[in-house]
This record gives C-alpha cells, structure tokens and sequence, in this order.
C-alpha cells in the first residue's frame, strides 16, 4: 500500500471516530475543525508518520547488551546486583524500538518488553512498558538533551495501592555503554529504586 493510499486510510478512520456523520447536506463541520479530505491534511498525516532525527537516536542501541541491576528499593546502603541481557531493535522503518530484557528480580526470573517512540504530534519520546512481575502497562513521555546526552522520562503504572508514578533517568556514556535509573515519586520525593547499566555485548 503506498503511503498516500494509507494516509487516506487513516483520515477515513479518523472521520469515523470523531464524526457523528451524516449527509453534506444536514451535517456541516463544527467552526475550527479541520477538513480531513483536505490536501493540507494529507500533507500533515504524512509529516506526523514520518521518522527523523529523533528516531535516528534508536540505530545506536540496536544489538545485544549485558546488564547488571543495582536495585536499592529493599536496602538503599546494601543493593542486590543480579545480570541480565537486553536485546534492542527498531520496528515500523525505524520509528519505533522494542527492548527485550531478560533477567532476575528477588530470586525469580524476570522478563520485561518496552516499546519506545518520538511522536512527532506532541514533540516528545513516548513509551509503553510491561513485565513479569505485573499486569499492567506503564505508559511514559521524556525528552532527550543532547548536551548531557541523556534522556528525562515520566511514567505512570498501576499498581495493588492506587497508580505508580515514576522518573526513568537514561545516561549515554558512549556508543557501548549507558545507564538507566528509575525513582519512584511520592509526595515526599523521589525515592531511587534501581540503576542498570548495560554495557554491549561481543
């Protein structure tokens, strides 16, 4: 299907949601809205479903990494430290990155898939996470500093006491090297919960 036909697809789509349709005749567009079939709306659905620099970011962790997990939510002064391996690849021509991560979490195996993007609509990188150890799916927005090299992430995630808010800190060091760090935010303030650092595989 060529991305013209898609983009027409998906403006059907959208119509269809948002419509409550009828004839031309009854039925005019509420002041503001926008025209669906127009060509500027082509030429926005196409600019919104096209990857850019902010996806270029995903290439560079494509392959197989080795982690250790520094987790600190039992006793911040004596972490526990277990290993794993993440796999990482970029899905949709590159406008998307799945991260398989495998490893263990208080003596019992653990496994946990993330998808991450750049929505071009909102501006920011925007992701979705589940594992093992639970059933729901925690949602996350960020932004990336090029200065620092690093990404700022906020996230929510149900959780058995009412939802989980969360702050994911991602350090490049190099091509071969990053860390991740996750804060759980309570009203009292940020408590750090884990650190893993992957380091790429050979």
């Amino acid at each position: 299907m060529t991305q013209v036909l898609w983009i027409g697809k998906l403006a059907l789509v959208l119509i269809l949601l948002l419509g409550n349709l009828g004839s031309a005749d009854d039925k005019k567009p509420e002041s503001g809205a926008p025209d669906l079939n127009s060509e500027e709306a082509a030429k926005a659905f196409e600019a919104f479903a096209a990857p850019g620099k902010e996806h270029e970011q995903f290439k560079r962790l494509v392959g197989k990494w080795k982690t250790s997990v520094k987790s600190l939510h039992e006793n911040p002064d004596e972490p526990s430290v277990t290993e794993g391996t993440a796999t990482f690849r970029v899905l949709m021509g590159g406008r998307f990155m799945q991260q398989n991560f495998n490893g263990e979490f208080d003596g019992q195996k653990f496994q946990g898939i993330g998808i991450t993007g750049f929505d071009n609509a909102k501006k920011k990188y925007v992701g979705t996470w589940i594992d093992s150890m639970g059933t729901g799916i925690m949602t996350t927005e960020g932004t990336y500093d090029p200065q620092t090299n690093s990404m700022v992430e906020t996230g929510e995630s149900s959780s058995p006491f009412g939802p989980m808010k969360m702050k994911m800190i991602s350090k490049y060091l190099n091509d071969d090297k990053f860390t991740f760090t996750m804060f759980l935010v309570t009203p009292e303030g940020e408590q750090k919960m884990m650190e893993i650092t992957y380091t790429r595989a050979e």
